[in-house]
This record gives C-alpha cells, structure tokens and sequence, in this order.
C-alpha cells in the first residue's frame, strides 16, 4: 500500500515547462541578435556598413562566399521544448544597404512582456507558455 502511495504523485499531471523531481532543471534559452520591427525601420537603403552595424549590432552570420549579404538571426528555445525563430537579412551593393527582408514576424518594440526579451521575467502569477 504504502508504495502504491508513494507511486502515485508521478501520475499526475505537471506543467510543460517544469522539470520533475528527477529530471534536469531546464532554462529558456535565447541565442543570437535580439532585433525589433523598430531596430529595424532604423536601417535605411545606402547606409554602410558601419551604420548597420551601429544599428542592429554585429550580424551572427556573414557568408564567406557572399559578402553582399548580412544573415540576423534569433532563436528561443523555451524550458518546454518549444522554440521561435526570427530571421533578417540585409543585402548590400557597393557597401551600401540595398534592402532589409524579414522572414519571419518581428515584435513592434521592445516591450517588457516579449518572454525572448533578454532580462525578462515572468510575472510569478503567470501561466507557463503553451
């Protein structure tokens, strides 16, 4: 009885991002160039090099064999396995910027509830991100 007793809290039910008595404890995980929608209005066409990089910070990729191209890229992997991928690129012609793309959707801000934000923390009333 007694170790039916003591079975029994591992049937439960747990949240997704906590880790169990004897699981690792796990972390969000942000990698990369942290970029906002405003960061990004900042980089006009003919800014150089130096002026991107003072805007957007240095690129996390720079192609060997495409030098006309700079790849931001942000990747949050959260305690629950779940993961968002942001991804910009800026394109250059003679050292010049020529376009900005972002494939995928930017916040407009850096806004204090965005949990990629670096800092962040969730309020202790919270509930964990599904």
């Amino acid at each position: 009885m007694a170790a039916a007793l003591l079975a029994m809290p591992g049937c439960a039910s747990r949240p997704a991002d906590r880790s169990g008595l004897f699981e690792p404890y796990r972390t969000d995980l942000p990698q990369g160039n942290y970029l906002t929608q405003e960061m990004i209005d900042q980089v006009r066409s003919g800014m150089t090099r130096e002026q991107v990089k003072f805007a957007l910070g240095s690129p996390l990729l720079t192609p060997v064999f495409r030098t006309d191209r700079w790849d931001y890229v942000f990747r949050y992997q959260r305690a629950n396995g779940t993961s968002e991928l942001r991804r910009v690129v800026v394109r250059f012609g003679d050292d010049k910027v020529v376009s900005v793309q972002a494939a995928d959707t930017l916040p407009a801000n850096a806004e204090s509830d965005d949990p990629a934000l670096p800092g962040y923390r969730a309020p202790a009333h919270a509930e964990p991100n599904k």
